[in-house]
């Protein structure tokens, strides 16, 4: 007598209904976790790149309010759009906002300077309209060394003293970011103290030439602070991992194909041992993990279990009723005692007696297990 049968496996005992539950509640911890850790991520990646933006916002302003804007307008306007967009992406999307604070720093960063230098090579190309204070008060001493008789004596030169003072205090003006900044106000004062009706004295240059010095020497330090925040803004955005590095990938909460065919493989190869059978080690044929069982009559049962949850089974070799003897101790066995689901039973093969010449398949039939 020979059967073959086949049927739908899963792994039901209660060592794996222990593991299966731990994996399950590991992968809700972990997704737990992962949903703490983008939340997190967001906030400061939302609240760090708000940061950079206003940082960004200070120095366009700065641009603006020292009339730097014309020489670099179309690098200007073009930075100000980005901020204005990334600022609209923080909260709804901070990575892609995150991602326009790092292209706006490298472009930035130089623009201040770049503009200054432009506007210097503008005034280097300009006239001044005043190239010395003291040139009415020239001009007089001028027409009253003229009017004067000639002595033996050399005339000694008369220079303006408000002259003297404001060389004397641009001299000592050596930081030079400080006084390009103050370049409009230093021109507006040389103009009024060239004015002959001002009548500016030294005392009143220099008082008034050190109070520009102090303002705008507070200015350009703090324009160098705001270079060198930006030039650490950089090196921040660089050092601060994506969010994909920033969060560990979950695994796939659905068990491992492999791992339940293991267990179905130990229960088939326990229950056909416990049966009587000398059992073979489990072999890898074409996919299917084959675990064959012998008698010393002869008579075998083959099991086929592939991944996809199929188990086919081929009792063969016995004479009388002894197969349905072993088959009703193995199979009972691999649900009752293994907690192997057997379900979907399709019986693809029945011989009841080798010894009948005249026996045919049965045809195939299907019923639950």
């Amino acid at each position: 007598m020979s059967r073959r049968a086949s049927y739908n496996y899963a792994v039901d005992n209660a060592a794996h209904l222990a593991a299966r539950a731990l994996r399950q509640a590991e992968y809700q911890r972990r997704q737990a976790e992962r949903e703490r850790r983008r939340v997190e991520w967001v906030q400061r990646t939302s609240e760090t790149t708000s940061g950079h933006l206003a940082r960004y916002q200070a120095i366009l302003d700065d641009i603006r309010e020292q009339d730097l804007v014309e020489f670099v307008s179309t690098e200007f306007h073009e930075i100000s759009r980005l901020v204005a967009q990334a600022r609209s992406l923080t909260v709804s999307d901070p990575a892609a906002a995150r991602d326009i604070s790092r292209q706006i720093g490298p472009r930035l960063g130089p623009l201040p300077r770049t503009a200054r230098q432009l506007r210097g090579q503008r005034r280097a190309g300009e006239t001044p309209a005043h190239r010395r204070v003291g040139t009415e008060y020239g001009r007089e001493a001028a027409a009253t060394a003229q009017a004067t008789p000639a002595t033996d004596q050399p005339a000694t030169p008369v220079e303006n003293p408000a002259e003297v003072a404001w060389r004397e205090s641009l001299a000592g003006w050596t930081d030079f970011l400080a006084r390009d900044l103050a370049f409009g106000d230093l021109t507006a004062l040389r103009q009024r103290i060239a004015n002959p009706e001002s009548a500016f004295d030294a005392a009143e240059v220099k008082a008034q030439v050190k109070a520009l010095k102090d303002k705008w020497v507070g200015e350009a330090e703090k324009q160098r602070r705001e270079e060198a925040e930006l030039a650490g803004l950089q090196e921040q955005l660089a050092e601060e991992p994506p969010e994909v590095e920033d969060l560990a990938p979950l695994e796939d909460e659905a068990e491992d194909p492999e791992s339940v065919r293991r267990e179905a493989v130990k229960a088939v190869r326990g229950a056909l041992e416990e049966a009587g059978f000398q059992v073979a080690n489990p072999r890898l044929v074409n996919g299917e993990v084959v675990v064959v069982g012998t008698r010393p009559s002869g008579a075998s049962a083959t099991f086929n279990l592939t991944l996809d949850g199929s188990l086919e089974y081929d009792f063969s070799g016995y004479r009388g009723a002894s197969c349905d003897v072993d088959i009703d101790a193995v199979v009972p066995a691999l649900q009752e005692v293994y907690g192997i689901q057997l379900t979907d039973e399709v019986v693809a093969w029945r011989n009841p007696d080798d010894e009948d010449a005249t026996a045919r398949p049965q045809p195939g039939r299907t019923r639950n297990a």
